[in-house]
């Protein structure tokens, strides 16, 4: 081989290193799994067993990113969720399947994805939603808008002093000749973080068949943490058609050596058809951390009904039992929740 060849095969092993050194990837699998046992009761009965999703939702899944160079790189989430008390899985990957493009300009995310709106619902309650203690504010007024297909969403930078937003659009896929765009979602939601303070809003709606079937979302979360005692106040609006729903929750967590103390306390408002159909709950947790990665946790939790709502508890894994019109419900669970 002449010096002119072996230069020229120089030349391309170190661009091949090159190239092989900007597409770097990672695969991440990742999950959870929690169970615990849990009674609830209504004022026509009770029911007592093995629930899951406690504290945290019982997931798996795999995510991964590969650096394209130049500050960007492309990345996947997968996700599904799962039942570890029965051992079902849900079906293919319902919590998230998306693909993202990231840059210094933000990020472009493709797929099913949580909703915009629903987001605060999570981070301003302090029991993530979840278990007896879980708030209402995503699930007042009729079945939650939690996931999204078919959507495309925007976020801006990391870089903004704090200063996040997010735009979400998903297509309805109907025919170009069908009168209505049902199933068409436009959601946004803007907030700010810094030290302790956070702040959010979010606002969208869900196109229905109907004008009257027409789903619109609106919440506002505020927290700060004072490092002994994190405050948090969630308010929440679910409008369907003519009827709607408003929520308004004050939250607090509290860490006590390896755990910490969650509490919360809520009303929800009815306004339109039916204006007596409001209800008030009361929540009272604490998880105790055995490592970074498992904990273990008991809540209870109480509802009182107005003379026309008949709101129970329920957890996943264990159905609320039916109440009857201006009728009490409680709950309580213990529960053990890992990380992988």
């Amino acid at each position: 081989m002449n010096r002119f060849a072996s230069s020229a095969t120089a030349a391309a092993v170190l661009a091949l290193g090159a190239a092989a050194a900007h597409a770097q990837s990672s695969v991440t699998v990742f999950g959870t799994v929690d169970v615990g046992v849990s009674h609830v009761r209504s004022d026509t009965g009770s029911r007592t067993g093995l629930s899951h999703s406690g504290a945290n939702i019982s997931r798996f899944g795999f995510r991964g990113v590969e650096d394209l160079g130049g500050g960007m790189s492309a990345s996947f989430w997968l996700e599904a969720g799962f039942s570890p008390d029965t051992g079902e899985v849900n079906a293919g990957f319902n919590r998230r399947a998306t693909v993202s493009l990231n840059g210094r300009w933000g990020e472009l995310r493709l797929g099913r994805d949580d909703s915009a709106t629903f987001l605060n619902t999570l981070i301003f309650d302090p029991f993530l939603t979840n278990g007896v203690g879980g708030t209402n504010a995503f699930v007042m007024n009729g079945a939650p808008t939690i996931q999204i297909s078919n959507a495309v969403s925007y976020f801006l930078p990391p870089n903004l002093g704090g200063f996040y937003g997010q735009v979400q659009h998903a297509f309805s896929e109907r025919l170009n000749t069908d009168p209505t765009v049902a199933g068409e979602y436009n959601g946004a939601r803007f907030g700010w973080r810094q030290g302790g303070f956070h702040a959010s809003a979010s606002a969208a709606k869900l196109q229905g068949l109907t004008q009257a079937q027409d789903q619109r979302f609106r919440n506002v979360g505020l927290s700060y943490d004072f490092g002994v005692a994190q405050p948090m106040l969630l308010w929440a609006s679910h409008k369907r058609g003519d009827l709607e729903v408003r929520g308004l929750q004050l939250g607090v967590k509290v860490p006590v050596g390896a755990g910490e103390i969650r509490a919360s306390v809520a009303r929800y408002d009815t306004r339109g058809n039916n204006s007596n159909a409001d209800w008030n709950k009361v929540a009272l947790g604490y998880g105790h951390n055995l490592s970074r990665r498992t904990q273990l946790y008991a809540t209870v939790a109480r509802v009182n009904n107005a003379e026309g709502a008949l709101k129970a508890i329920g957890v996943q894994g264990l159905a609320a039992p039916t109440n009857v019109p201006g009728g009490k419900s409680t709950g309580y669970e213990v529960g053990m929740r890992h990380f992988f």
